[in-house]
């Protein structure tokens, strides 16, 4: 009752103004009071969240529309004229080794191809740090590396002895592709995210639809007019192909326009590192690297001795180019189906595959090969399942940086994902680099040839290091034991 009593005679006070009234307590102040309690880094967190989802839902589609479409063909414009180009290299290799002004140094040729392609993958760590840490730049190093390749083929057709086109036709052409290319990778993966495999395979099957054709006409090119000639003739059809895909790649997110979260994440150069310690003791990470790996020392040994294993049966030069067209032709359609598959299975099942059926291949169809009727079948094989393998790569990484955040499918960090890319096409090169030395005195040069043995007596233990080399890579399935599928 005394309590009741006070409170009636403190209202009549503040109605008749002998007391000032109380302050008055709303929303905002209740909002303020709270805000005290917030911490300014969790309230920043709030305000980068909303902002970024506000920047997505102003962008164009994923995986779908006029910006996608387009960015990926022009990504296959590129490609199409710029990888394509150092694959075809064993026709400039056996018109440099007979020109008089190369011959004193023949022995240095073959290294112009190796540095050449084998620099786009040992390089790709870098380029890659490179694009991750400045994502504003992307479209200018494609353009950047662009030019660097035609003055790469320009500056090869001025050569006068070998180590001029040791320069520009291998470091300068082979550094100015990893340049191109390894922004495209980046901009490709913000463009395609459920359909990143399938988008990945059109893109790799380029340099296959190109590469039916392409030795044909630099090898005429070569005979008629000479290597000058090729190579200048070449760099004014990749500027008229290729030049409108610079047109047509650009980035889903603007330059300028990078989310304010992945800002603070680019202020320190060794949270990428960072981010890869985890995977040095992830069990998935050591097993998928030692597949790529193996896979890698046996990929290229078809594409090196298959041309002199038809000439060895008596066959024609005309045959031994048709089974290198197989195997691009096959190597086309193959990328595709397993960029299509690697969207829909778990990553083991065509990375396995993918290694086992043409080691199988090289073991029951190359090594017994007597004739055209055998070969064909087998570069098939290899071109559909093992030349299209890396285009599981970008599976791999996603399908490692999702298990290690516990992410389930498509939010892998962007940085993590292309430094994983990198490691494994640094991988990749060093395998490229050790597979010439490594064939070659597996091969030996003192073994004579016999068509009743098994490959021809002179490459019996060059097929079958290929065949183990495949056969442990597919081993790789032993890791959808160690997860469920999805």
């Amino acid at each position: 009752m005394m309590v009741a009593c006070r409170a009636n005679s403190l209202n009549n006070a503040f109605k008749l103004g002998v007391l000032p009234p109380p302050p008055r307590t709303s929303i905002d102040s209740t909002t303020s009071d709270l805000d005290h309690l917030l911490s300014n880094e969790e309230q920043e967190n709030e305000e980068d969240d909303d902002d970024d989802q506000t920047e997505d839902e102003s962008l164009p589609p994923i995986d779908r529309g006029k910006g996608a479409y387009s960015f990926l063909l022009g990504c296959w414009l590129i490609e199409a004229m710029i990888w394509a180009f150092p694959l075809a290299f064993g026709v400039f290799q056996s018109h440099y080794t007979n020109h008089f002004l190369f011959k004193s140094s023949s022995h240095l040729i073959p290294t112009v191809g190796t540095l050449a392609t084998g620099l786009s993958y040992l390089l790709m760590p870098l380029t890659n740090a490179i694009a991750l840490r400045w994502p504003q730049h992307r479209r200018t190093m494609c353009c950047v590396g662009w030019i660097m390749c035609i003055f790469g083929l320009l500056g090869a057709s001025l050569a006068t002895h070998v180590w001029e086109l040791l320069l520009w036709q291998g470091v300068v052409y082979g550094t100015g592709w990893v340049v191109c290319y390894t922004p495209l990778l980046f901009m490709l993966n913000e463009w395609f995210v459920r359909r990143r495999g399938l988008a990945y395979g059109i893109l790799f099957g380029a340099s296959g639809v190109t590469g039916l054709f392409i030795p044909v006409c630099m090898e005429w090119l070569l005979e008629r007019y000479g290597f000058r000639v090729a190579l200048r003739v070449y760099a004014l059809i990749t500027i008229v192909v290729s030049a409108p895909g610079l047109w047509l790649i650009r980035p889903r997110k603007p330059a300028g326009r990078v989310p304010k979260a992945q800002k603070k994440k680019l202020e320190s150069d060794s949270d990428s590192l960072r981010s890869l310690r985890p995977f040095l003791t992830n069990k998935h990470f050591l097993l998928l690297a030692f597949a790529v790996f193996t896979q890698g020392l046996g990929f290229f040994i078809p594409n090196i001795y298959i041309p002199s294993y038809a000439s060895d049966l008596g066959l024609s030069s005309a045959a031994s180019s048709s089974l290198l067209a197989l195997i691009s032709l096959s190597q086309v359609l193959g990328q595709i189906w397993q960029g299509w598959i690697s969207d829909r299975v778990n990553i083991y099942i065509p990375t396995a595959v993918s290694a086992l059926v043409p080691g199988v291949g090289a073991l029951l169809l190359w090594g017994p090969a007597k004739n055209m009727a055998t070969l064909v079948p087998f570069v098939m094989v290899w071109g559909f399942f093992s030349a299209s393998y890396s285009v599981l790569f970008t599976r791999m990484c996603t399908f490692l940086a999702s298990d290690a955040r516990g992410m389930d499918g498509n939010g892998d960090p962007e940085g993590t994902t292309m430094l994983l890319y990198g490691f494994f096409s640094f991988e990749r090169g060093v395998s490229n680099v050790l597979e010439g030395p490594i064939s070659s005195w597996l091969i030996g040069s003192d073994k004579a040839v016999n068509a009743t043995e098994y490959g021809l007596g002179r490459y019996a233990i060059v097929i079958w290091f290929t065949v183990v080399c495949m056969l442990a890579s597919s081993s790789v399935v032993t890791g959808w034991m160690w997860r469920p599928m999805r």
